[in-house]
């Protein structure tokens, strides 16, 4: 914990780190104690949040790689931006105009253009949490918490 007030604790999960399903707060004290909980989700597949000007236009605020690269595509096939003779490049519309800052782009190109509009990482689910203590108790009070095991497709 950093301050005596501040009732902040880290933990990094790391490759080595065994499958779990929860973990345990301990803290001295007969007061109940709020705290927020930042859960980080190790997304497999990757997943990036993205820029909200291209996020607004996809309908999407955080994807893997391939489902952000085919939103792209199918936004660009609805709206007709392929070019009909020069089948590789792609005409920007207004509103890829001011995303990407060009009025062409070739096809093999979106997917470096698209790179610094990934934000890493994704936003955490944080969760606002009151440690209760038992009328009566004034020892350390121990809470679990318990984590499941979540899964992306």
């Amino acid at each position: 914990m950093y301050g005596p007030d501040s009732n902040f604790v880290e933990w990094h999960r790391n490759p080595q780190t065994q499958e779990t399903d929860g973990f345990q707060v301990k803290r001295p004290g007969d007061k109940p104690v709020k705290c927020t909980i930042n859960l980080q989700l190790d997304y497999q597949p990757q997943n990036f949040k993205l820029d909200p000007r291209l996020g607004r236009l996809l309908g999407i605020h955080t994807a893997t790689r391939p489902v952000i690269v085919t939103a792209l595509w199918q936004y660009i096939k609805t709206n007709k931006l392929q070019d009909p003779i020069h089948r590789d490049t792609i005409k920007c519309d207004e509103y890829l105009q001011s995303i990407f800052d060009c009025p062409t782009m070739k096809f093999s190109d979106i997917p470096f253009k698209l790179n610094p509009l990934f934000q890493q990482p994704p936003d955490p689910i944080v969760i606002e949490h009151i440690v209760a203590v038992d009328p009566g108790e004034t020892k350390s009070v121990t809470h679990w918490i318990s984590v499941l095991r979540l899964t992306t497709h």
